[in-house]
């Protein structure tokens, strides 16, 4: 204390008072505040009332101006309060809607970092561009592991990822893009897409018509990203616009500009080739797609059709496969998907007439639109190559970049031109005096292309490049080159058949037309791109060929005057010379690919030359063509189906129109004689006894290939020996064959019956009607089961049975009706006898259903045409073989077996009287080995006394009795009980049916 008055006093008197105070209230003593026992306690000022204990009732607060009055204890809060719940979508119908169909609930949909699906929808729309980018990634996240928690929100979704395509950011615009492509579809699926599919063409349109130059450039990829999505949904709508958009994107370029005027006098704008490339690609791409949409009917456009938007039901998801239809999708659109989207061009024609707005320009989203916004796209790709073709002239090299624009643009404009050529018969005929946009174009084309095509390998290239890529740039600038000329003077030169061209027109198409057939020529011989005075020729890539024969295989297809013009004739028959060259180099080196490509070329040019007369192709050029078709065949074997059918189907369509004493004729009869060890490989005639067959490489197509192969024989000019010996064999095949085949194969052989010697014919229909072997004596095969084999050869014998026995019977005539069985009986009997004496049970019973078969057919056609008695049988080997043969088949064919039994009774009731009483004595001395017989042959008397006693069938009764008495004595002699028994019924069925005792 001392010390602080000392310090005091050197300070001040007043300011020492103040210390003095100080020091001694810190040095009292505290006091504690005294506590009261009643119902308060407070402080100890402002008293105004005491309680018992001595505390106070309460406490009074002093009110200041300015300071907000506090709220009593007892006072009641009247504000309300309240959050909103926002449903998404919810469907009450289903159990089990809340699952991705993985075992997890989709209301634990959440990213990689554990952001909720509805957090993530609302970043996309974040003010800054990372959290939208953050946003964009997860919801990735989200569609690739609970798909159908975006299936519920596909609407929220669809909105906020199209938004993001037209993002002022880049990162955004990529990720929105990376989003749609590898999430949101494949989430959605095309079907799911459906609904939404306007709505993400008109963000991909806003985008392409943004006003930032970097999101522009950037629309293309968005396009591109809907196009690997769904391309058919795509281009079903506003086709017209995003056709004008792409074009006007060509036609700004860099620079922004707007100008008034036409594009080919404005021309483009200046852009990088970078840029300009990647345009032009997705420009390409969507003219591919819209050229297809286009191309194909509104009945096969993958179920887009607006008839069948009506009766589909689109269905998502695992969940939906297990029988819920839009399980998981919203209530918002869950009814209006499913109907399926309309079709290409039916829905746009019918929600968009064509309108003309007050300058008579075409509006709208209908086929004319389309048309007019193709047509100005030819024009501006014409002008993009134009701007790209200086480089040929640039002092500092040839720029690949460059090059490859042009290859686009050309194909752009060749899509292009399809696409505004491309109207209906009846629009045509509407506006005969409008000509189309390849009448115009061709003029121009003559003028800037032809300078410069083909192109030819550099000199020098551009700094830093590779000349190698730039030569493959180039070799695809001609090919594309070539294409769009060939197109458009193809357009032009069918035109000219319908109507009269103007002088300008007719004057260029034969240079353009012949431009381009000797580019394909040159190709096809191997030179791709001329090396120039300096360079090597560069050699057409192997995996270009298949192109290259398409395009010959175009041109091929040009109006007969091309052919036989002054200056397009002689590249057309250039143009064949290489065809013919390109076909037997890749015949001699067996090159299956190469070959596979010349079959194409061949179907779609060979037939429709037989139908017109082998204008274009002379009938020699052919003949030379389809003299390598038997080894291309064998080469193919087995293991090339499709083009094997349609090499059989091109001979069928030229043999049926080959003319008489043609080149063709000698030609075909050289491949018939080759080609008979493709249906069977049968040892010749003289062979060992030994010697075995084996199957050909039809014998192992499929059956409508072997329909093809079977059907070609019924149109060859001539049929030799191993030709029918093999399909014979082939028809009989029980391993690899159809029992419809041998049908096909009668009919293929009635329609032909010139192309064979008489005694060939007749051999395969009694081939056929010998059936197969049994399966013990046909050649040994590990892989055959016995029961499966022996149903197969009895349905084989019930399929060609009825139709070769009535092959057989029109060989007749009404004088001669058993001439036909007169020709087939002794290979029948002799073929019988054979199986018989080796055992062969099976196959003498089918041999054996085949002569009674024949016998009635031939029965039956003698009676209709000679009377109700018919005709005698004057063969002695036709009656000297029908006892034994008949009683085989009634003691031994079984109704199980797929034989029609009744057959033998069909042939009895129309044979002559002299027949049914030489069988049924057969039938009985042939019943003697065992009872089984004997209960047949008792059961076939009986029936015979039925039909006798009706007189269905014609015997005596003397010779009846006689056969009633030798069954009963020899069923006695057996001393078996049942059988004894059925001989002596006979004596009670004869008195019933005559009224008299035996």
């Amino acid at each position: 204390a001392s010390r602080r008055v000392a310090r005091a006093r050197a300070m001040g008197k007043a300011k020492a008072r103040a210390v003095a105070r100080s020091s001694a209230a810190s040095s009292a003593p505290a006091t504690k505040p005294r506590r009261g026992v009643g119902f308060t306690s407070g402080p100890t000022k402002h008293r105004t009332g005491k309680t018992l204990g001595g505390g106070v009732e309460f406490a009074k607060k002093r009110l200041k101006v300015g300071r907000k009055v506090a709220k009593h204890a007892n006072e009641t809060d009247s504000a309300v309060r309240s959050k909103r719940i926002r449903l998404a979508a919810q469907n009450l119908q289903s159990a089990g809607a809340g699952t991705s169909g993985e075992g997890t609930r989709d209301e634990d949909a959440a990213s990689a970092r554990g952001t909720p699906l509805n957090e993530l929808l609302n970043q996309c729309g974040h003010y800054a561009a990372k959290t939208r980018c953050d946003g964009l990634n997860g919801l990735l996240e989200v569609c690739e592991r609970y798909p159908g928690a975006v299936r519920a929100r596909a609407g929220d979704a669809i909105e906020r990822v199209g938004e993001r395509l037209a993002d002022e950011a880049r990162e955004a615009r990529r990720a929105a893009r990376e989003c749609l492509g590898r999430g949101v579809v494949p989430a959605l699926g095309v079907e799911g897409l459906a609904p939404f599919a306007k709505t993400l063409i008109l963000y991909a349109g806003a985008a392409l018509t943004h006003v930032a130059d970097d999101v522009r450039r950037d629309a293309p990829a968005a396009l591109d990203a809907l196009l690997e999505a769904a391309p058919t949904l795509v281009a079903a709508h506003a086709p017209a616009s995003t056709l004008g958009h792409l074009g006007e994107l060509l036609r700004r370029g860099d620079d922004g500009g707007v100008g008034s005027g036409s594009s080919v006098q404005r021309g483009v704008g200046s852009q990088k080739p970078a840029t300009r490339l990647a345009l032009l690609r997705s420009c390409r791409r969507f003219l591919e797609t819209l050229a297809e949409g286009v191309g194909a009917t509104d009945g096969d456009r993958g179920g887009l059709s607006s008839t069948s938007s009506m009766t589909t039901t689109f269905v998502w998801g695992e969940e939906a496969r297990r029988g819920a239809a839009t399980r998981s999708i919203g209530s918002m659109y869950a009814e209006r998907s499913r109907q399926a989207p309309p079709s290409v061009l039916a829905a746009t024609t019918a929600s968009n007439d064509e309108s003309e707005d007050s300058g008579g320009r075409i509006t709208g989203e209908s086929r004319a639109a389309v048309r007019v916004n193709a047509k100005r796209l030819v024009e501006l790709a014409m002008c993009v190559w134009d701007d790209a073709a200086q480089t040929f002239t640039d002092e500092r090299g040839v720029d690949v970049d460059r090059v490859r624009v042009m290859a686009q643009s050309m194909a752009c404009a060749r899509l292009a031109l399809s696409l505004a050529d491309g109207a209906e018969e009846s629009e045509m005929l509407e506006n005969t005096d409008i000509a189309s946009t390849a009448v115009s174009v061709v003029p121009e084309i003559a003028r800037r292309t032809l300078g410069m095509f083909p192109s030819t390998s550099p000199a020098s290239v551009a700094e830093k490049q590779d000349i190698s890529r730039t030569r493959e740039a180039m070799v695809d600038l001609n090919f594309e080159t070539c294409r769009f000329l060939l197109d458009a003077s193809s357009s032009v030169a069918h035109e000219a058949l319908a109507q009269h061209l103007a002088p300008g027109v007719m004057d260029a198409l034969p240079h353009v037309l012949a431009r381009a057939l000797q580019y394909v020529t040159s190709t096809l011989r191997g030179v791709a791109l001329d090396g120039g005075a300096m360079g090597e020729d560069v050699p057409t890539p192997d995996d270009a060929y298949g192109d290259v024969l398409a395009l010959a295989r175009d041109a091929l297809t040009l109006p007969a005057w091309c052919f036989s013009a002054s200056i397009t004739g002689s590249a057309c028959a250039d143009l064949l010379v290489a065809v013919t060259e390109t076909w037997e180099r890749a015949v001699a080196d067996e090159d299956i690919e190469r070959i596979t490509q010349c079959v194409a070329l061949l179907t779609e040019t060979l037939p429709e030359e037989a139908r017109q007369g082998y204008f274009r192709v002379p009938i020699e050029t052919a003949a030379g063509w389809v003299r390598h078709i038997p080894r291309v065949l064998w080469a193919f074997k087995h293991e090339n189906p499709s083009a094997t059918q349609k090499l059989l189907s091109l001979l069928h369509d030229v043999a049926a129109r080959n003319p008489p004493g043609s080149p063709l004729a000698d030609v075909l009869s050289t491949c018939e004689a080759e080609m008979a060890v493709l249906f069977f490989m049968v040892p010749p005639a003289g062979s060992p006894e030994g010697a075995k067959s084996r199957p050909g490489p039809f014998a192992r197509l499929p059956f409508p290939s072997q329909c093809a192969a079977v059907r070609l024989v019924g149109v060859l000019p001539t049929l030799t020996p191993p030709m029918i010996r093999a399909l014979a064999k082939m028809c009989l095949d029980v391993d690899r064959v159809n029992e419809e085949l041998c049908v096909i194969a009668i009919e293929a052989m009635q329609a032909n019956a010139l192309a064979a010697p008489l005694e060939l014919t007749m051999s395969f229909y009694a081939t056929l009607l010998v059936g197969a072997a049994g399966v013990k004596f046909l050649d040994k095969s590990s892989k055959r089961d016995v029961a499966t084999v022996e149903q197969k050869s009895w349905l084989i014998a019930r399929r060609a049975i009825p139709s070769a026995a009535a092959a057989l019977v029109a060989l007749s005539d009404a004088d001669a009706p058993w001439t036909g069985a007169s020709l087939a009986s002794v290979t029948l009997k002799h073929m019988w006898s054979s199986r018989v004496e080796k055992g062969d049970v099976d196959g003498a019973t089918r041999t054996a259903s085949g002569f009674v078969a024949l016998i009635a057919s031939t029965a039956e056609f003698a009676r209709s045409v000679s009377g109700q008695s018919g005709q005698s049988i004057d063969d002695d080997n036709v009656s000297g073989a029908i006892p034994e043969m008949f009683a085989w088949f009634i003691l031994r064919a079984e109704d199980g077996d797929g034989v029609d039994v009744d057959v033998a009774w069909r042939a009895l009731r129309a044979a002559p009287s002299t027949t049914p009483g030489p069988v049924a004595s057969a039938v009985v001395a042939s019943s003697e080995s065992s009872a089984a017989l004997t209960d047949r042959a008792l059961a076939f008397v009986s029936k015979l006394i039925t039909e006798t006693a009706a007189g269905s069938i014609e015997i005596s009764k003397d010779e009846l009795r006689d056969v009633v008495r030798s069954i009963q004595n020899k069923a006695s002699a057996l001393e078996a009980n049942e059988s004894t028994k059925r001989a002596r019924a006979l004596d009670v069925h004869w008195n019933v049916a005559f009224g008299e005792a035996i």
